[in-house]
């Protein structure tokens, strides 16, 4: 039986390791003594955790151990490991509530397509298909029809949280399907963005036009412009197969990303699988801890001494956000992982996506060199490179960074010992209307966005009514902003707190529980 790696020290299977217990198994281990960690006890942002020494080397390094072994589609050390054991290994098996199933007879049957199934590969993907499926009948019976795999090593698989067992979130869905769209079956929470991407397209079209006839940094940061709207509305809509009701149509439209310098595919793996599932996470989402050790953007993160600058260098990171995004693809590509979640199921046109788009990518920034001073051009790709960075890391980083959307004690515990759709809501904060909406393809309704990510942004205004309406009905907290500029310096402030905050350990107790799978801690 294949086995995970034993040179460090065991968890139990989906259970997190948290840097404080690494810690002192690392220290009994070095001096044969428990010393105490826990000096006092603090409050960042409104969230009790404890504040604890600074480290030392070693210290740290268990630290580093501590928050990469957490994933959602990794063994636990010295545990059963069946992504590498022959047995399972070219099974394309997932998890869903607590049973195992080969997924390959449904490749050709999932409606979506199955660049979308290829995510549920190789993990538990409950909180995938359950926040996927506005009729969470569907995947259930779905499921029914497929294969079990008998003698599986479930409990080497990390548990999923699990959408369906939140009173909040069926409340909201219920109404959503009666209000919205009671007319079952016909993807019409999938239309709607029509408008939206022939208007955009058409801009990129333009914007590109005046850039290939008169390069320069000007036209680069209008080109630049255009790539954020592609990347904030059609690639983000589309990527989470809700821009149209056809797979197909998604798939042509997710690959947008790549022509603008992301990647589709590890966009899909870092954005749906790590950060939507595990929003604001301090181990399980990839966006809290890939800006480190730049940003610090959570008081659970180490504190260096320039962080107490970066509320102001932060404007230097955001036109650099390109290049990151570049290296980490290519990073990811040979990896095969994306720091967040591993690429599991990635096929090998996905793969090739990678290497074809960045050629397409370079290939449309450098072609007026044909025509141009290569002096022109380079000012027209730093502009781009810079007005897309700014424009992207403005609007999406705010939503998540905000003193009411990251309480510790929201992100405590167990992924799976919290109520996923109370988590969803009290880490996100909207701002704007249907303005925003528009413009920033329902980023700006990123609560809204997080509880149904495969409804066209379009229709987010309308739900947002009904979210805020169940969540008072229950005493959920709410956060909305009415203007971008708003939200914006809540952001900047936050950072700046952020940037000398004591760094502090994580909640162990979820504040809202998952009635279901944690009905002690309830």
């Amino acid at each position: 039986m294949g086995r995970a790696s034993d040179n460090l020290a065991a968890v139990r299977p989906g259970e997190r390791t948290r840097a404080r217990r690494v810690r002192e198994t690392t220290e009994r281990m070095e001096t044969g003594s428990r010393r105490k960690m826990v000096v006092s006890v603090g409050s960042v942002s409104g969230g009790d955790a404890a504040v604890v020494e600074k480290p030392s080397e070693a210290e740290e390094e268990a630290t580093r151990t501590a928050l990469r072994l957490p994933r959602p589609d990794a063994a636990a050390p010295g545990g059963e490991d069946p992504w590498n054991d022959p047995k399972w290994k070219k099974v394309k098996w997932t998890v869903f509530r607590d049973v195992a199933y080969d997924l390959g007879p449904f490749f050709e049957k999932h409606p979506g397509g199955n660049w979308l199934l290829n995510l549920a590969v190789g993990r538990d993907c409950t909180a995938l298909m359950e926040s996927y499926h506005l009729r969470p009948e569907v995947a259930t019976a779905r499921f029914r029809m497929l294969p079990q795999l008998e003698g599986f090593p479930l409990e080497a698989v990390p548990k999923s949280p699990r959408p369906n067992d939140s009173p909040l979130y069926n409340n909201i869905r219920n109404r959503v399907r009666e209000e919205l769209f009671p007319e079952e079956g016909k993807n019409k929470h999938r239309m709607g963005g029509d408008h939206a991407t022939v208007t955009i397209l058409a801009f990129a079209a333009f914007s590109y036009a005046v850039y290939a006839t008169i390069p320069g940094f000007l036209s680069g940061c209008l080109l630049g412009l255009a790539g954020a709207w592609i990347g904030l509305t059609i690639q983000h809509c589309a990527n989470h197969g809700a821009m149209s009701p056809s797979p197909a149509v998604n798939g042509v439209l997710g690959l947008t990303n790549d022509l603008i310098g992301g990647s589709s595919l590890m966009w899909r793996y870092h954005h749906q699988v790590s950060h939507h599932i595990h929003c604001n996470d301090n181990a399980m989402d990839q966006d809290v801890y890939t800006a480190m050790p730049l940003l610090r953007f959570d008081a659970r993160r180490p504190k260096a001494w320039y962080h107490r600058f970066q509320h102001w260098y932060m404007f230097l990171a955001f036109p650099m956000l390109q290049v990151a995004f570049q290296v980490g693809d290519i990073v990811g590509l040979f990896t095969r992982d994306t720091e967040g979640a591993k690429l599991h199921g990635a096929s090998t046109w996905e793969l090739a996506t990678v290497v074809i788009g960045k050629a397409i990518h370079f290939g449309l920034l450098a072609a007026p060199l044909m025509n141009h001073a290569a002096s022109a051009v380079v000012a027209g790709i730093v502009g781009f490179m810079a007005c897309q960075g700014v424009v992207l890391a403005c609007t999406f980083a705010v939503s998540h960074n905000v003193p009411e959307a990251k309480l510790p004690e929201d992100t405590g515990g167990e992924a799976w010992e919290r109520d996923w759709g109370v988590q969803q809501l009290v880490t996100s904060a909207d701002w704007g209307g249907k303005i925003g909406n528009f413009f920033t393809g329902g980023l700006n309704l990123q609560i809204e966005h997080h509880l149904f990510p495969a409804i066209c942004f379009v229709h987010y205004p309308a739900i947002a009514k009904i979210v805020a309406e169940e969540a008072g009905k229950l005493g959920i907290p709410y956060a909305s902003y009415r203007t971008l500029p708003g939200i914006f310096y809540q952001f900047w402030k936050f950072v700046k707190e952020m940037g000398t905050a004591e760094q502090i350990d994580d909640v162990l107790q979820p504040k809202f529980v998952n009635p279901q799978l944690a009905p002690k801690l309830a």
